[in-house]
């Protein structure tokens, strides 16, 4: 939530006095997806609490879930309710107005006389929501710089990450980690697929629930789960929980997973196939800001390039098993002593016929883009 400075309030309670209001209060977005008090302006008892509002909930939460004005001149709490006041004391209110604001939130304000309120105080009110948004957006713009700072510090550590951790295991470990400090979710993990298979195998947890000590479990492709999706289309998602909507399991129907309410799944790409999916997971509902999906994408690159090391370095081993490193210089080519790449017995059994230009094995073309490194 963006952090308004004093005179803000004092903005509040120009809007309380011009509508002669017993109270005006302004909502603003949380990180779990719904809003709380971020200022209030009250004229006297009863007092506007520091509550938290979830959008579709009563009056206010209608506001913010259809982005609508309301006037309610006759208030009869029997069929709804304002849900800023001790729910003793919100009889007393008569008259509500309120409007969103653009950049994400509601102004409201209420009376305790009825019939308070015309359609002329209700555009009044929108130019103080326009007005509050311009605030809104220039507090965000601090709280943005802030987060782009303690990002840019994160993507140092993980620009180090690969020189301390030369083992896959390793790297993987500390990887999951670093993203889960980074952005706070209480998930974080990484699941890998071989080309052409049908299944997916979770590789790393930041905290364990399907890695056990018998080993990494291996998922149906078509097990339904955001996982499986990803994998299969190729693209990511980005779920906020925030609308209401029943949330879909990340890894499917699997019996102890919790019931995940912010996700997001990013493909990670090698050789232009979708070799792994880096998976966060949220059990409350959640904004996803630009800064952290940013992040997250610059984040899986880094973790791809790692991957695409181990594919290289994998290759060359199969491709010269016998080559030798020579730290005296370079040295003349020999063709009877130089390394060649083995071959599978059918091609052993033509070698007499097989030229030079016939070494490279399609196996070897082919290996999947990501080689079982698991015990490195």
């Amino acid at each position: 939530m963006a952090t308004l400075h004093d005179n803000d309030n004092t903005l509040l309670a120009l809007v309380r006095t011009t509508f002669d209001a017993h109270s005006a209060v302004l909502f603003l977005p949380d990180q779990s997806g719904n809003y709380t008090v971020a200022l209030s302006s009250t004229d006297n008892e009863p007092s506007v609490q520091e509550v938290t509002i979830a959008p579709g909930k009563g009056l206010v939460g209608w506001i913010l879930r259809h982005k609508q004005p309301v006037i309610v001149n006759n208030l009869d709490m029997r069929h709804t309710f304002l849900g800023y006041y001790d729910e003793n004391d919100e009889g007393a209110i008569s008259a509500f107005m309120g409007c969103h604001i653009p950049e994400g939130g509601a102004l409201c304000v209420d009376s305790v006389r009825p019939r308070a309120y015309t359609e002329e105080d209700q555009l009044l009110l929108h130019r103080f929501a326009r007005h509050l948004a311009r605030q809104v957006h220039s507090a965000g713009l601090a709280c943005d710089a802030e987060d782009l700072r303690r990002y840019f510090t994160r993507l140092e550590q993980l620009s180090e990450l690969s020189a301390q951790n030369p083992h896959w295991r390793d790297y993987l470990g500390a990887f999951l980690r670093l993203m889960a400090e980074s952005t706070e979710f209480e998930y974080v993990a990484f699941a890998t697929a071989q080309e052409g298979g049908s299944t997916y195998t979770v590789e790393g947890e930041n905290t364990p629930l399907l890695i056990t000590e018998d080993g990494m479990p291996e998922l149906p492709l078509t097990s339904g789960g955001l996982v499986s999706w990803v994998f299969r289309n190729e693209v990511p998602v980005h779920a906020e929980g925030a609308d209401g909507s029943p949330s879909t399991p990340l890894f499917g129907k699997l019996p102890g997973v919790p019931n995940f309410q912010s996700v997001m799944c990013l493909p990670v790409h090698l050789n232009k196939v979708t070799c792994g999916v880096l998976c966060f997971a949220g059990l409350n509902p959640r904004s996803l800001s630009q800064n952290l999906r940013t992040f997250t994408k610059i984040a899986v690159t880094y973790l791809a390039q790692y991957l695409e090391m181990l594919y290289l370095r994998h290759r060359l081993k199969s491709l010269l098993p016998r080559a030798k490193v020579h730290r005296d210089g370079a040295m003349a080519y020999d063709p009877d002593t130089a390394p060649s790449a083995p071959m599978s017995e059918e091609a052993s059994s033509h070698g007499k016929q097989a030229t030079s230009g016939r070494s490279g094995n399609c196996e070897h073309a082919g290996l999947c883009p990501v080689p079982r490194h698991r015990h490195q």
